[in-house]
């Protein structure tokens, strides 16, 4: 026998009719809801966890393969640049150190693209606004000015008025400067600030992929200025063979240590906001290029002499105290909390 079920009766067609506005009417208010929760989305994340895709590595495991690879390959080749002759070889010692400062880029490259495979999009690979470039080159320029102008305001150095030292380095390379002093360090100078800088950028490229790109970013789950601070440790104890070769600290190879290490602490802040503020790893090269080449190049090496490197200049605790001027006002302002 076959069930035919009952004719609906005309309250419950009216009922359904009526009902049937009611749950259109609410499809705008649904509809409405959407470009609030869009516009709730922020502008740039920065990513803060404990995982990431990929691979689900840890936090804490991706720092400890980076350093894993880092510090043994780093310090196989400072091995290699100490049994050649140290600093004592004006040759081999400054390739050898530029070949060593695309260790953490490689380590970090290496870890992206075949553990995590995240891809470089994970270091914040991107130029970003340009006007974030000319702050980070100006605002390092800025911390040579104040540190050197310190320095000789103290007493602890004096300017090269007669280009002594430049003359001399000159002459190691074959090349006589029969120009007046002025005009031979402002030539040097005007060369190094700018084309420095830029050469150095392929140098420091090498290191901040590394430190800024990817060790900054696993440790954010802690907090921004502890990533910051024990990143720049970390970024310190990695120059320590440098250091007992002489480098930056000569005749001070302890001391020298725990001064590096001090400095990049701080720098590890300055560069580490520039990364955090603009979500741009070029801004950090562009600051760790002029660092490079003006706080510790040009500036102590020819437009100044007679500096104690304990003392004065960017590696004294002047140049120190500048930059912890700088750190503090980044924390006190509240940019890095």
């Amino acid at each position: 026998m076959t069930l035919v079920p009952p004719p609906e009766s005309a309250d419950d067609k009216s009922a359904e009719e009526q009902s049937t506005p009611a749950e259109e009417q609410s499809t705008p208010a649904e509809e409405q809801s959407t470009p609030a929760e869009e516009q709730s989305t922020p502008a740039i994340e920065i990513p803060v966890q404990e995982t990431v895709p990929g691979r689900r590595l840890s936090a804490r495991k991706r720092v400890l393969l980076f350093v894993a690879i880092v510090f043994p390959a780093t310090w196989l080749i400072d091995l290699v640049n100490w049994l050649l002759g140290g600093t004592d070889n004006l040759l081999v010692f400054p390739i050898l150190m530029i070949l060593a400062m695309f260790v953490p880029a490689l380590a970090a490259a290496i870890i992206l693209q075949f553990v995590t495979r995240e891809g470089l999009r994970g270091a914040a690979v991107r130029w970003g606004r340009k006007r974030n470039i000319a702050y980070a080159y100006l605002l390092m320029l800025g911390i040579a000015v104040v540190t050197y102008g310190i320095t000789l305001a103290v007493g602890w150095g004096r300017i090269d008025g007669d280009s002594t030292t430049l003359r001399d380095f000159l002459a190691t390379l074959g090349v006589a400067a029969d120009i007046s002093p002025s005009i031979l360090l402002g030539a040097v100078g005007f060369t190094i600030l700018v084309g420095g800088v830029l050469m150095n950028s392929l140098y420091a490229f090498g290191e901040e992929l590394g430190w800024r790109g990817f060790l900054l970013p696993s440790l954010l789950h802690i907090g921004k200025m502890k990533a910051c601070l024990i990143s720049g440790a970390i970024w310190g104890i990695w120059h320590a063979p440098l250091i007992l070769m002489g480098h930056l600290y000569p005749g001070h190879p302890l001391l020298g240590i725990l001064m590096i290490t001090v400095m990049c602490v701080l720098l590890g802040v300055i560069f580490g906001w520039l990364w955090l503020s603009t979500n741009s790893i070029i801004p950090p090269i562009i600051a760790h290029a002029a660092l490079n080449a003006q706080l510790l190049a040009y500036f102590p090496s020819f437009l100044f002499a007679d500096i104690d490197p304990l003392l004065g200049g960017g590696t004294g605790i002047i140049g120190l105290g500048v930059m912890m001027a700088v750190v503090l006002w980044l924390w006190l302002s509240g940019r890095l909390r």
